[in-house]
């Protein structure tokens, strides 16, 4: 027993806290894009948070403007809670023109970027979806439920660097609610927080057939009961941006220990004028975006399962809140202007 005790007491995990230097934690970082194809161009400014209290801090206040090679300067929107907002005309964004951010942060630093270009791509050539199983929690069970995949031609294009985005909206109903109550049927929108990234560079043809995008299942939630939308923005990019993502997707998905790979120090293309020596984290983009939204209201096959309101045996037992309004989930009463069922 008493050596028992001694190899449980010497093999206890201890935690561990870093020494980390004060100017090393709090870095600016910058992100923001110019996008031919949208109205309007953001770029978003905070500061890093310390590793002990991971949370948001943004910087308001600042003087943000977008330069291009050719010398025009267009002046930002202060949105406050560190988003700005720019308004460039569709006809200054042409392909081959480049663009840089330049910011001014009260206090006088100032933060600059390097051009980046605008590369042309194509539209998208097909986005859809194919029933899959996936290994679920429990030994020797499949998770039921749907992949959404894409292809791309850019065949007749000289880009070879391409990104996706993709935002899941779903309506989902309150059993129990009366239907003249306007609170039976919602609607909940959210990003999609996984990176997609191609690059056709090793390729014969500058096409990618069948890329995976986003896996829903009809178990953990209720997303495909009653409608299930997939808006996809693909963004034809540099290499240099593309290289950004890369190291941006392997930080973000690397598994392992303490002593497999450790998360990248990831540089940007933005860098502080003021003091050269302080790291500013980010990217500063140009592209082409294209879009395309998918709907799906039923799966051939596929059994829809979902949570429902069912009264308990015991009368005491109240049902769920969520049960008599939608809103109670955190989505919105309001039908999307897209929404076709």
């Amino acid at each position: 027993m008493c050596v028992l005790l001694f190899i449980i007491q010497t093999s206890c995990i201890k935690r561990f806290d870093p020494e980390i230097q004060s100017t090393d934690a709090v870095k600016f970082v910058v992100t923001g894009q110019v996008n031919k194809g949208d109205e309007i161009q953001r770029v978003n400014i905070s500061t890093s948070s310390p590793v002990s209290n991971p949370k948001l801090y943004p910087v308001a206040g600042c003087n943000v403007k977008i330069i291009d090679d050719k010398g025009n300067l267009y002046l930002a929107d202060d949105m406050l809670n560190g988003n700005y907002q720019i308004f460039i005309p569709q006809s200054e964004l042409s392909v081959g023109s480049s663009f840089k951010v330049d910011i001014f942060v009260p206090g006088g630093v100032n933060l600059v970027s390097d051009f980046d270009q605008i590369h042309d791509g194509p539209d998208i050539d097909t986005v859809y979806y194919q029933v899959e199983q996936l290994p679920a929690e429990k030994p020797s069970t499949e998770l039921d439920g749907i992949r959404f995949c894409l292809d791309l031609d850019a065949t007749a294009f000289t880009t070879r660097y391409f990104r996706w985005e993709a935002t899941e909206t779903w309506q989902y109903k309150a059993k129990l609610a009366s239907s003249v109550s306007g609170v039976k049927v919602c609607w909940s929108t959210a990003p999609i927080k996984s990176i997609y990234l191609v690059s056709t560079k090793n390729l014969t043809q500058n096409k990618y057939t069948r890329f995976p995008l986003h896996f829903v299942d009809n178990i953990s939630s209720p997303r495909l009961s009653f409608g299930y939308s997939l808006l996809v923005r693909q963004y034809a990019m540099s290499e240099a941006s593309y290289n950004y993502w890369q190291k941006i997707q392997e930080n973000s998905t690397e598994q392992g220990g303490l002593y497999e790979k450790q998360p990248l120090a990831i540089k940007g293309n933005i860098r502080n004028i003021s003091d050269p020596d302080q790291i500013v984290l980010g990217f500063f983009s140009a592209n082409t975006v294209k879009s395309k939204r998918i709907f799906v209201q039923s799966v051939q096959g596929l059994p829809v399962l979902y949570v429902d309101c069912e009264p308990e045996a015991d009368p005491r037992v109240k049902p769920d809140p969520r049960c008599f309004n939608c809103l109670l989930s955190g989505g919105t009463n309001i039908k999307p202007a897209f929404w076709p069922f």
